[in-house]
């Protein structure tokens, strides 16, 4: 059995979409896979790969006193997969999943934060035939839009308010698609801690959702170049005050001219969003950054 699931890049809406605010997310075009094969019926065997097809996690699982317990040293990866299969089945029916072999690969550099943890565990609620926001919210902290882009080719507007979950097709495909790039700055960042961090904020939520969700709006129907980057500045000032820190292009791309810069996801690291009207990004190749992407390369638009 083969299972796809599509990464993500989140548009608007960074931490805020936790509690609530509309976000645009738009599904990558890049995946990651899971196929599960037969093995010896008294273990679970697991294998992972990265992009370049280099096994980078192994282990093996038995089921003990009614507990599944991996065979290798103790670690974050094995706890997961633990905490997962635990959640994908009644626990007096473990050793139904014997037998098993997973093997994940990923189309996408792990470090990017496109959704390795999603995907991941997408693929696994398709072969489980569980509800993948349940088995998500069972072991990692989030807003699901991740899961939501998995298995869909177009933008989408995600909207969570307590446990009820909104999804609407989105189009977003602006005529200035040609002057957005994606920059991945080489500092992979850990979601988990970012969202822990988040949740220690103190600042207005209801206000700052209020105007999220105006440009949210906005963003969906801007044609114009110029706009767009002001509202891309509205938004980094929102979230900055949301989480005390301050927007990257005053922090650390003050002599960047040509355009603005956007962060996605958790601020610091992964991508950027970069606009460009001369489409001249050498000023980030200077400082050695030369993973950039068109936008309309990395995603689905519509």
């Amino acid at each position: 059995m083969l299972f796809k699931s599509n990464g993500k890049v989140l548009l608007s809406s960074e931490y805020l979409v936790m509690d609530g605010a509309k976000s645009i997310a738009l599904p990558a075009k890049l995946t990651q896979d899971l196929s599960v094969s037969k093995c010896d019926e008294n273990t679970i065997e697991w294998q992972s790969f990265d992009k370049h097809d280099n096994l980078w996690y192994e282990d093996r699982f038995i089921v003990d006193n009614n507990n599944l317990v991996n065979l290798g040293k103790e670690n974050i990866i094995s706890e997961k997969i633990i905490s997962l299969l635990n959640h994908t089945i009644k626990k007096n029916d473990l050793k139904s999943i014997l037998g098993n072999k997973f093997v994940t690969k990923l189309n996408f550099d792990k470090e990017w934060g496109l959704g390795s943890s999603s995907t991941f565990v997408n693929n696994l609620a398709k072969w489980a035939n569980v509800d993948p926001y349940k088995l998500l919210f069972s072991t990692f902290k989030g807003s699901g839009y991740d899961i939501a882009c998995c298995d869909v080719n177009h933008p989408i507007i995600y909207n969570k308010m307590g446990n009820s979950i909104c999804i609407n097709k989105a189009n977003f495909n602006p005529p200035f698609i040609e002057n957005l790039f994606l920059i991945y700055l080489g500092k992979k960042q850990n979601t988990q801690t970012s969202i822990e961090n988040y949740s220690k904020s103190q600042f207005n939520k209801v206000e700052s959702i209020k105007k999220i969700n105006r440009i949210c709006n906005e963003f969906l129907k801007c044609n114009d170049l110029i706009y767009f980057e002001e509202l891309m500045q509205e938004h980094e000032s929102i979230i900055s005050k949301a989480i005390s820190v301050n927007p990257i292009q005053k922090s650390t791309f003050m002599g960047y001219k040509d355009g603005k810069i956007k962060s996605l996801g958790s601020w610091g690291g992964d991508f950027i969003l970069v606009t460009t009207k001369n489409k001249d990004l050498t000023y980030f190749r200077n400082r050695g950054l030369n993973t950039i992407i068109p936008l309309k390369e990395m995603v689905y638009l519509g």
